[in-house]
């Protein structure tokens, strides 16, 4: 797991300005502590930050150069399956690494090997006069994109390219999507010009026209619904499951297991278990201000004891959030607004004492049918009625049902999934948070475009399949798998996700959505495949979430902080009356606005990190 980042020059480009990129790859060295390589060609610089995990040996370090010389890589991640794929190649090999595996094969079958990479990664490889840009089939590694008159760049943090730049424009048409969603969807990013390399594909950039060809290599859209019994079904996922996790077992680092007590994490931990040939070692969290009743910890042990694993339980607390909250502003390169990317970090940080790799449960749900949402959706035409009784209650219960009401009376699907992924609705404004003219601009731009414009499968036309599908191409990509990465790397660990793993993600996507959620049981295949396995109690007990207090915060640990945001708001970017008004009202418990203020409490701190660059007009 590593930081990459190229600069292409137009132009002739001074050293004083080369110099300026080095050191601005120089914030990203977290993602690779434990080398720096730098490679120059022409009007091509190449920077590689290595966190070695596959053969720690120097002769591994990147940029790498290929047996012939014709080509050089570099790249972030992890190809699992580097051993199968080098049995395809016959040649003297100098390294025991799945960087120099992924070369020769590139080299060798060009772009469309890509096609067979089993992994998690975003990388550059530089052939003669083209560069290949390519990102993996999830997005789970990062890998940003910016043109100025005088070059382009490539980087695995967006702050390398921020640092480069005199000035940069706000992009209101992102942040439309931020206010609504806490997070931006799709290429686009918050600053105008800054775009993310999309999933799945590779582009091949001629570096003497600058001409940039983009192809995709995998489109889960194609994969074909099966029609398999539920026996059958089972076998196979237990295959798929039990393969993913033995594949992403392989380190010559220390690595860990993180157990939540939930089903997805304690199945990997089931699978993992026949092919360790020590005790695993398994890191549990919790939280100060969630402990008790909701704490997942005792079904954590119960899978521990089970696996015989060296469990150790890590306790993050709220102090400090604060400091911890700027660091992690910073970290996530544009406004970024899921809370739990704070006990994330605490607990990557914890994990870095004596680990460099951890697996975790990610993609579960997504994949296997796992929110509560999907059941409404199961059963929309029956909620959508009863989400009428919102009328005759009282409180919270009250909102919860008319906010329902609400998303499930939009007229397309799209709608509703958009409105159902948002907890704002347009009846209580939350663009009184801002001035007039930014209430203007904002609005100009459709916040639900990126559901709007999914391809779906061909047979997939019900609310819930859907759902599920547009949760797999937007919601796990462009929310969870970012917060993963950039709280995890951060602290230079490498985390995992073995329920995206190639054949395990397409074997799932194949499934009818029957098999998911059956008997009112969410993710009811994955328990199946599980019994026996996990204990019944995680399996079909109720699912916990892990949950960050940061409403409460906002009334008590952050309240002065917030307020002394919300006062020096710009002016008239913000309406800091209304921001105030907000804060206030919250903290009274009269109403609940917990997650606009959150946002905007990003979204200020943000814009304080560049507000000398940053260009709101």
């Amino acid at each position: 797991m590593c930081g990459v980042a190229v600069l292409v020059a137009k132009v002739e480009l001074t050293e004083k300005e080369v110099d300026a990129f080095l050191t601005a790859t120089q914030l990203m060295k977290h993602r690779g502590p434990d080398h720096t390589g730098v490679y120059r060609r022409l009007n091509v610089v190449l920077v590689h930050h290595r966190l070695s995990i596959i053969d720690p040996d120097s002769r591994s370090n990147q940029p790498f150069v290929s047996r012939s010389g014709e080509s050089i890589c570099a790249f972030n991640g992890e190809i699992y399956n580097f051993r199968e794929l080098r049995n395809d190649i016959e040649l003297d090999w100098r390294t025991h690494s799945d960087t120099e595996v992924m070369l020769e094969n590139f080299e060798r079958f060009g772009p469309d090997a890509i096609r067979k990479w089993n992994g998690i990664f975003a990388g550059i490889i530089l052939q003669g006069d083209n560069l290949f840009i390519f990102r993996d089939r999830f997005g789970i590694k990062p890998l940003y994109h910016f043109e100025t008159d005088r070059f382009l760049v490539f980087a695995s943090e967006a702050k390398c390219i921020l640092n480069l730049l005199p000035e940069f424009q706000l992009n209101y048409r992102a942040l439309n999507k931020y206010l609504w969603f806490g997070n931006t969807t799709g290429r686009e990013t918050c600053i105008a010009g800054l775009t993310k390399v999309t999933p799945a594909t590779v582009s091949c950039l001629n570096l003497s026209t600058f001409k940039n060809e983009e192809s995709v290599f995998w489109k889960p859209n194609e994969i074909q619904k099966r029609t398999v019994g539920e026996a059958e079904a089972v076998e196979e996922l237990r295959f798929h499951l039990a393969n993913a996790v033995k594949r992403q077992l392989i380190s010559d680092a220390p690595l860990g297991l993180l157990l939540s007590g939930g089903v997805d994490s304690s199945g990997i931990v089931a699978m993992a278990a026949p092919n360790s040939s020590r005790p695993l070692d398994t890191i549990s969290v919790d939280y100060d201000q969630t402990s008790g009743l909701n704490s997942e910890l005792p079904l954590a042990e119960q899978v521990a004891r089970k696996y015989g694993t060296n469990h150790r339980e890590i306790r993050v607390t709220s102090r400090n959030v604060v400091e911890i909250f700027r660091n992690l502003v910073f970290q996530y390169d544009e406004p970024f607004a899921d809370s739990a990317n704070i006990p994330l970090f605490q607990l990557a940080q914890a994990c870095a004492v004596d680990k460099r790799v951890v697996l975790q449960g990610d993609g579960g749900d997504e994949l296997f049918g796992g929110y509560s949402r999907y059941q409404i959706a199961r059963n929309s035409a029956f909620w959508k009625q009863a989400s009428k009784s919102y009328l005759f209650l009282r409180g919270r219960n009250r909102e919860r049902m008319k906010r329902l009401n609400y998303v499930l009376s939009q007229e397309s699907n799209a709608g509703v999934i958009a409105n159902y992924l948002t907890v704002e609705t347009p009846y209580k404004d939350p663009y009184s948070v801002f001035g007039r003219e930014t209430a203007i601009r904002l609005n100009e731009f459709d916040w639900q475009a990126d559901y709007k414009s999914i391809d779906f499968p061909k047979d997939c036309h019900s609310l819930l399949d859907q759902l599920l599908y547009s949760d797999f191409k937007i919601l796990l990509t462009d929310r969870y798998l970012e917060k993963v990465d950039k709280a995890t790397m951060l602290a230079s660990i490498e985390a995992r996700v073995p329920y995206l793993d190639n054949d395990l993600a397409e074997f799932a996507l194949s499934l009818p959505s029957s098999l998911k959620l059956k008997q009112g049981t969410s993710k009811y295949l994955l328990k199946r495949a599980l019994e026996g396995l996990v204990p019944n109690e995680i399996l079909y007990g109720p699912k916990r979430g892990f949950e960050v207090p940061y409403r409460q915060w906002l009334q008590t640990d952050l309240y002065d902080f917030a307020r002394a945001a919300f006062e020096s708001a710009a002016d008239p970017f913000f309406n800091r009356q209304r921001l105030l008004e907000l804060l206030e009202i919250h903290r009274s418990g009269t109403a609940d606005y917990g997650d606009l203020l959150w946002k905007c409490l990003v979204l200020i701190e943000w814009m304080s990190i560049y507000q000398s660059r940053l260009k709101v007009a």
